[in-house]
């Protein structure tokens, strides 16, 4: 029996089946993180208020993004690395 290469595809059954476990999560995960969105804090800053490590919401910054909802206005040097700060995008 040859090893399935789970890495390979975002639609294959070990996706779907791991999506649907955290589907409820990620819309509420994403509108914690757009109720946090100031244009002051960088996103670290906001995932340490949300209490989660940032690679847990960096996607749903990434989705709000794309769904034009938010904007990058600038970056903050927060130790040795920079880090996104957003703004709500009032379209």
């Amino acid at each position: 029996m040859k090893p399935q290469d789970y890495s390979r595809g975002r639609n294959n059954a070990n996706a779907q089946q791991a999506f649907s476990i955290i589907a409820g999560s990620v819309d509420s995960m994403r509108q914690k993180v757009l109720d946090q969105i100031d244009g002051l804090k960088s996103t670290q800053e906001i995932a340490e208020v949300i209490g989660v490590p940032l690679h847990k919401v960096s996607g749903r910054f990434s989705e709000l993004k794309a769904k034009n909802k938010i904007i990058q206005i600038t970056s903050k040097k927060i130790g040795n690395s920079h880090f996104a700060v957003f703004s709500k995008n009032n379209i």
